[in-house]
């Protein structure tokens, strides 16, 4: 294997992941990171770096290939470094469709405060947000303030501008969302639906136990 080659793979990876349009090339991100790890794992030479790992990581939960992230992370060769168990334990809410914890853990990536790491972090954030805002408005003719902001893990206020965004009425402390376009890869699965139904009522029976 060529050095120069993992070299210039790791330098393409590191270059894409500062690109404004980060967001609409998870995919090349995904398939460099994936001719790279073969690449290294070809030959004897030092395995791919744990910050590729990472990315590589981060890229397939952005995605939602959930099934692919959960491999990927059983053939790590150290599950230490670069924020992994951070990461892992977003790709485990997911996988358990926990909003309230997937926000939790997206936050305490944040925190971790990986250098070069924050333009794919905030992609990943935003695919968990839209994603539950999709079921929202598939879901939801209207539903508590609060509760939307919870959902979305965001601050009221937040919230509020999230829906003047997606241009979803606000009236008092009531919100009623309107349907947002999905792409052809983003599937509304039944399950999901009662997930964040549960989820929701939840949240509104917490805010009734506190009047």
């Amino acid at each position: 294997m060529d050095p120069t080659s993992t070299a210039q793979l790791g330098a393409r990876i590191g270059a894409l992941c500062a690109a404004a349009n980060l967001h609409e090339r998870l995919g090349e991100l995904v398939n460099l990171c994936e001719e790279l790890e073969l690449l290294t794992l070809s030959t004897s030479v030092a395995p791919m770096a744990v910050e590729h790992y990472a990315r590589f990581l981060i890229a397939l939960l952005a995605l939602r290939r959930l099934d692919e992230a959960r491999h990927l992370w059983k053939r790590l060769p150290v599950k230490n470094g670069a924020g992994l168990p951070q990461i892992w334990a977003v790709g485990q809410a997911l996988w358990k469709r926990d909003i309230v914890q997937a926000h939790a853990a997206v936050g305490a990536l944040v925190a971790v405060a990986l250098e070069g790491f924050a333009p794919l972090v905030a992609v990943l954030k935003h695919s968990i947000q839209h994603s539950t805002a999709l079921l929202i408005s598939r879901a939801y003719s209207n539903l508590p303030l609060d509760s939307t902001a919870q959902a979305l893990g965001l601050s009221v206020d937040e919230a509020v501008t999230f829906c003047v965004q997606h241009n979803w009425r606000v009236e008092q402390n009531t919100v009623f969302p309107s349907p947002l376009p999905s792409s052809p890869s983003v599937a509304i699965e039944l399950d999901q639906l009662q997930h964040l139904s549960s989820y929701i009522l939840h949240l509104e029976q917490r805010s009734i136990m506190k009047v």
